[in-house]
């Protein structure tokens, strides 16, 4: 795929004629010109028939001889805990919480002891501070749909004296009309007219909201960047020294590939000139989707936490005059509750695959206690369970009673999906999961307190009427209501 900032110049006259009203629309509603011509660039690979594929026969995979190992970056603490005044982390805050039903923010769900992913967060920051006398900057790229319910709710928390903002806007994309590749129109809900850009976008809000020049101006060089709702992700010393000692430019969190992960984006290696890259399942060709999800083959997924050099990433920046990241061209509906309403393409792009921007970047291989993200509600159940522990840091980490793999859990939709029905099924505490291979739950079934799963667990209820397993109850095989 041609990634130079070139593409973003249209010669022939009748697609300029089909970017004009996107242009206009994106003026009309304030969006930065760099915003624009990047959005622009997009557009032109769209048009001229990219699918943002990469194909098994541009790549190769890694080994584990390519890669750091986590455990054998000990020496490079005290290098790392020197950084940390030079190290600023954000949190990538933009998602909600739709797949399980919500309108706000992903991150106010509650998830371990009556606490949410923000909460967590802050708490994890705070530990920071006091334990390092580090006053850095905890920041949070919101979307237009995630900031007032954040921001509310972060209340007086601050970034005390380093005069850096707490927060900074992602961007948005207006959605491609699939029938004459005009901007989709929507009157009844006009929010739906736009889809977030995906976190690739982070590079340039962070330029365009002056988050960048601001860091760098107050003297900090690195940031590390993860999902809000991977409460695994914290200010890690060991990762920063590594970084840091060895002058590296943008590093990579990656983990071993499962069953449960084989979806996952994964890092490979480009033939053509050897530098890292991150290949999105969207970016996978139909006929090789089998390949993709081979775990032996393509053995490292990316966790989504990334740490970079904010002087590099400036210099890649002016370079191209935008951050040159591998197209994602995603087919929807353009209200994604109505499958009847019109057919769209949502542009977005993935911030892992800036990696192939910088010359010597590395990835990292890390232990799952730096990775607990929170996708479904039968994930969320997992980390409420036993089956995860929270951290005198303040993190959400697998508990060391628990013997790997975690439990296989699957929740009837029906029931189970959306997060107020799924906490109403739950009202006093998660059943105890540590001794469970797996949980099945078909049909309405509420769960009183100190229930323990052990074992291969299925719950079967074909009445309409909600059944109950009691309070203590311990369960193991197959139970018919």
């Amino acid at each position: 795929m041609n990634k130079d900032i070139n593409c973003i110049t249209i010669d022939d006259p009748q697609l300029a004629a089909l970017f004009r009203p996107f242009a206009l629309k994106m003026e009309q509603q304030g969006l930065p010109a760099i915003v624009i011509n990047t959005f622009k660039c997009y557009f032109n690979q769209f048009l001229y028939g990219a699918q943002g594929k990469l194909s098994d026969r541009d790549i190769e995979p890694l080994s584990d001889a390519d890669l750091a190992d986590y455990g054998e970056l000990e020496q490079y603490k005290s290098v790392g805990e020197e950084a940390l005044g030079k190290t600023a982390m954000i949190k990538l805050n933009g998602g909600l919480g739709t797949s399980m039903g919500l309108e706000s923010a992903k991150s106010l769900i509650p998830v371990k002891d009556g606490l949410s992913f923000l909460d967590l967060i802050l708490l994890q920051a705070q530990a920071i501070r006091a334990h390092y006398g580090v006053d850095f900057p905890q920041i949070f790229m919101n979307s237009f749909k995630t900031h007032m319910d954040t921001m509310l709710k972060i209340g007086d928390f601050n970034n005390g004296s380093t005069g850096i903002d707490l927060a900074f806007l992602q961007h948005r994309y207006p959605k491609i009309l699939d029938k004459d590749h005009s901007p989709a129109s929507w009157p009844q809900n006009p929010e739906l007219e736009w889809n977030p850009p995906g976190h690739g976008d982070i590079y340039t809000a962070m330029v365009t909201s002056g988050l960048l020049d601001a860091l760098l101006d107050k003297g900090y060089t690195y940031v590390f960047i993860s999902n809000s709702d991977n409460l695994g992700a914290i200010m890690n010393r060991r990762l920063l020294g590594y970084m840091v000692k060895n002058k590296l430019p943008f590093l990579m969190e990656v983990a071993r590939r499962t069953e449960q992960d084989k979806k996952g984006g994964h890092l490979c290696r480009l033939k053509k000139n050897g530098q890292l890259a991150l290949r999105e399942v969207a970016q996978c060709p139909d006929q090789e989707t089998e390949s993709f999800c081979d775990i032996q083959k393509y053995r490292f997924f990316n966790t989504n936490s990334i740490w970079v050099d904010l002087r590099v990433l400036k210099e890649v920046f002016i370079t191209h005059r935008m951050m040159p990241l591998d197209l994602i061209i995603n087919p929807k509906t353009l209200d994604p509750r109505d499958p009847d309403s019109p057919k769209v393409f949502q542009l977005e792009t993935a911030m892992g695959s800036a990696i192939t921007n910088f010359h010597h970047a590395c990835a990292v291989v890390v232990p799952r206690k730096r990775f607990a993200p929170v996708k479904t509600t039968a994930d969320l159940l997992q980390v409420m369970s036993d089956c995860f522990i929270r951290t005198d840091k303040d993190t959400i980490a697998p508990n060391p009673e628990r013997t790997p793999p975690m439990p296989k859990v699957t929740l009837d939709q029906e029931y189970y999906k959306k997060i107020d029905m799924f906490l109403e099924r739950f009202p006093k505490n998660p059943p105890s999961l540590l001794e469970c291979s797996s949980l099945a739950v078909e049909g309405d079934v509420r769960f009183e307190e100190n229930v323990r799963c052990v074992g291969d667990v299925r719950l079967i209820n074909k009445s309409p009427v909600q059944a109950v397993v009691q309070a203590g109850t311990v369960l193991n095989g197959e139970y018919v209501f």
